[in-house]
């Protein structure tokens, strides 16, 4: 399950909130021209295309965050393997994830810096401000020529090169890409079908149905929870469609197109949004809607599922935490709001971490370099990273592909994540791949009734999704200042608002103060942003 309360760091985080960094911001007029990558079109050691990727064997040496179900990846079959197919030994420096953003500041910061940052947690300022720097090397010819694979994504999904070229034309990383609908959309709500079935009750289709199934579900078992999550932003997000808002998408946060003025507009202000808030009020205060909700995490939220007294709960699929098939449904269709809007806004971007892999200055082959993250991009390079080889870690059955039984149904108790992981480094991760749905069937993003309650849901979901918009470093460290007081009012008003601790009588007052801190420069930034995106 996705969390919300997201920090507003996330457009640049620690560039100049960390002493470590204080100097990156200090010196922007100063900073030197982005080397230019060398091209080298008649390198003997490199092969521009098929495999090997070079001519003798080549070691490079990268920087990556390390999730703790993956353990070393050194001996891990889909480095062993793809190896041996490119040629290329990769050189791992593993850091955990809980350390990952202080390491990667202080190698940036002291220049001992690897050949590549693979998942290393790159913001999208570090990209910017780096980049200018001359330390990471602008990949535009690079990915001309040595990423087909790549190039063949941007020409089906514009929105990504558009979403990763920065403010001054060049681009520094290769994302992160998701176009599986069931992953995309990340916050389907699922509904009890056993309860439904037992209160002869049908899907809602509005959120005033929605509300009275709650009801009769709290009716049959006052120790029933209605309305479960992890956190109230899930909750909010599947109500926001109904009433016309977050209609770009979920990546950019609380930004969204006003159709009636044709502008950008902050939702979080929209007297629509106050009529969410106003119906998550009613839920909290009526017992349909969890009063651990601010709290819960999703071990916690697990528990409550198999404990059997969730009615329903927002999550990307219906096996939290690894848990077993539940009686869970999606809806049906996207929930039609009370002025005939019927979007579902719960819809990511393509594009969903700008800063998944950079090249360094440091590296003196950054074209196999380039060809090597490409090649894990698409065709068999794809299969390898997602699946593994086949007959050791999966098999095809009617077309489609299958984990094989000793990590589906490990003997030793391995669990479905583990035993992924024994061999792999998906699927937590931050790497510069696409996550297709031909490689989710033995996840829950492969259960049946998931992949269902996506194709319900994504007729509703908006017909243009905007990623997270780049900044350039001057209007980041204004975004930075702005946003996170922006951001934590709000979410300290939207709880206070939906536990009744504030009345909704005081929702001018909430209005005029978001104004007074500073809401009118925060737009400002976001419009150029947004017009540099548009214009791409």
């Amino acid at each position: 399950m996705k969390p919300t309360k997201r920090r507003f760091t996330s457009l640049g985080t620690v560039l100049c909130a960390s002493l470590v960094l204080l100097a990156a911001c200090t010196n922007g007029q100063d900073t030197q021209p982005a080397a230019k990558a060398p091209v080298k079109e008649g390198d003997s050691t490199l092969n521009t295309s098929g495999l090997p990727i070079v001519k003798a064997p080549l070691t490079l040496n990268m920087l990556a965050g390390q999730s703790p179900l993956h353990g070393e990846w050194k001996d891990k079959l889909l480095w062993k393997e793809a190896e041996k197919r490119t040629g290329i030994h990769i050189e791992w420096t593993l850091v955990p994830q809980a350390n990952l953003e202080e390491k990667k500041n202080l190698l940036l910061a002291s220049g001992e810096i690897p050949d590549a940052f693979y998942g290393g947690g790159i913001t999208s300022q570090d990209m910017i401000s780096y980049g200018q720097q001359g330390v990471f090397l602008p990949l535009n010819d690079l990915i001309d020529k040595y990423a087909p694979n790549f190039k063949k994504i941007t020409q089906q999904y514009p929105e990504v090169l558009k979403g990763i070229t920065s403010p001054d034309g060049k681009i520094y990383a290769l994302p992160k890409m998701s176009t599986n609908p069931t992953h995309r959309l990340n916050n389907k709500l699922f509904l009890n079908q056993k309860w439904l079935d037992e209160g002869s009750l049908k899907m809602p289709g509005t959120p005033d149905e929605l509300y009275q199934v709650l009801k009769a579900f709290k009716a049959k078992d006052a120790a029933r929870v209605p309305l479960g999550g992890t956190d109230i932003g899930g909750i909010i997000r599947t109500l926001t469609g109904a009433w016309g808002l977050q209609n770009r998408g979920s990546s950019n946060t609380y930004l969204d197109y006003n159709e009636k003025t044709n502008e950008l507009r902050f939702f979080p202000t929209d007297p629509n949004y106050k009529e969410v808030l106003e119906y998550v009020r009613k839920l909290y205060a009526e017992g349909l809607l969890d009063s651990e909700i601010f709290t819960n995490t999703v071990p916690i939220l697990t528990a409550k599922i198999n404990k059997g007294i969730i009615g329903g709960f927002p999550s990307i699929n219906t096996v939290p935490a690894g848990q077993k098939r539940t009686d869970y449904a999606g809806l049906p269709q996207a929930l039609k709001g009370p002025y005939g809007d019927q979007l579902w806004s719960g819809m990511t971007s393509v594009l969903q971490n700008q800063g998944a892999f950079v090249i360094t200055k440091k590296d003196k082959n950054p074209e196999a370099t380039m060809r090597w993250a490409d090649y894990f991009i698409d065709g068999e390079g794809a299969v390898l990273y997602w699946m593994g080889v086949e007959g050791k870690t999966y098999e095809m059955k009617d077309g489609k592909y299958r984990f094989v039984q000793d990590i589906v149904n490990n003997p030793n108790g391995l669990t479905l994540d583990q035993g992924i992981s024994r061999d792999l480094v998906a699927p937590f991760t931050t790497h510069p791949i696409v996550r297709e749905e031909r490689f989710a069937w033995d996840t829950g993003e492969g259960l049946p009734e998931v992949i269902q309650a996506a194709k319900n849901l994504q007729p509703f979901a908006p017909k243009e999704i905007w990623p997270a918009f780049l900044y350039t470093k001057e209007e980041n460290e204004r975004m930075i200042a702005l946003g996170n007081d922006i951001h934590t009012y709000i979410f300290e008003m939207q709880t206070q608002f939906i536990t009744g601790k504030a009345p909704f009588t005081k929702w001018d007052e909430y209005v005029t103060t978001i104004k007074k801190m500073g809401l009118d420069e925060y737009m400002k930034i976001n419009k150029a942003a947004y017009d540099r995106y548009k214009s791409r």
